[in-house]
């Protein structure tokens, strides 16, 4: 305790009762130490928070997409999760452009890979009608629980999956909106080593034609975080990924 603290220590002894006393030492102490909990990081923080519960309106996963972690936070031994809100088509295919963000823990890490595995996700709907509003959260745990990692040569990625790092919303035709057509699109494409996209062709549409030239340019403007094998980036073929055209509410 330095000498100004000491002094006003001794003079709330002789005013304060003995509980209040504590308080103010307790006070005093917590300012002097501003820089050492200025030190607890922001992901040691938020991962405490308990992510909320899924809430799925009733309809059972078909298909529940693995997230991939991204490098970044798994360089820094950052856990976390995601919560995100979004529509389910008649299928119990994830509408695309109906996802959105609700929370995240800690911010900044995890949101483009959720939304990537969100995309990839298939439901029973039963109800044969749009279901709006579900919930679904995404958590990213590293298999060993340390949050402090040292560098070496083990460290250098054995393996890591394409993971989208830039997403485009493509032009609604004039045409599809004067006619009020919603549809899908879905390009195929190969994601090269530095992370662009060539090759694209139209693999699947409804209806057929009315959205693809806006498809394939919106998909010439994606870019990925390449594919990692032993430290190299590689190129992969056959790349599926949708675009939807859903009228406004």
């Amino acid at each position: 305790m330095n000498q100004l603290t000491a002094t006003r220590w001794n003079a709330a002894r002789g005013l304060l009762n003995p509980c209040l006393a504590m308080a103010l030492l307790l006070s005093l102490v917590a300012c002097g130490s501003l820089d050492v909990a200025s030190r607890i990081t922001a992901s040691d923080a938020d991962f405490e928070v308990a992510p909320p519960p899924n809430f799925t309106r009733g309809l059972m996963a078909r298909r529940a997409a693995e997230p991939l972690y991204p490098l970044r936070a798994r360089n820094l031994g950052i856990e976390g999760w995601v919560m995100l809100r979004f529509s389910v088509d008649e299928d119990g295919v994830v509408i695309g452009n109906s996802i959105r963000t609700i929370e995240e823990q800690p911010s900044g890490y995890f949101v483009s890979s959720a939304v990537n595995a969100a995309r990839r996700m298939t439901f029973e709907n039963t109800r044969g009608e749009v279901v709006e509003g579900i919930g679904y959260v995404f958590r990213y745990q590293l298999e060993e629980r340390n949050r402090i990692r040292v560098r070496s040569t083990s460290d250098v990625v054995q393996f890591r999956e394409i993971l989208p790092i830039r997403f485009i919303t493509p032009r609604y035709p004039a045409v599809a909106l004067e006619l009020e057509l919603e549809g899908y699109v879905v390009v195929k494409f190969t994601v090269t080593r530095a992370g662009a996209v060539e090759n694209i062709v139209i693999d699947e549409s409804e209806p057929p034609g009315v959205f693809n030239d806006e498809a394939m340019a919106a998909a010439q403007r994606l870019r990925f975080d390449p594919r990692m094998v032993l430290g190299n980036p590689v190129s992969v073929d056959d790349v599926l990924y949708r675009f939807d055209w859903n009228l406004p509410d």
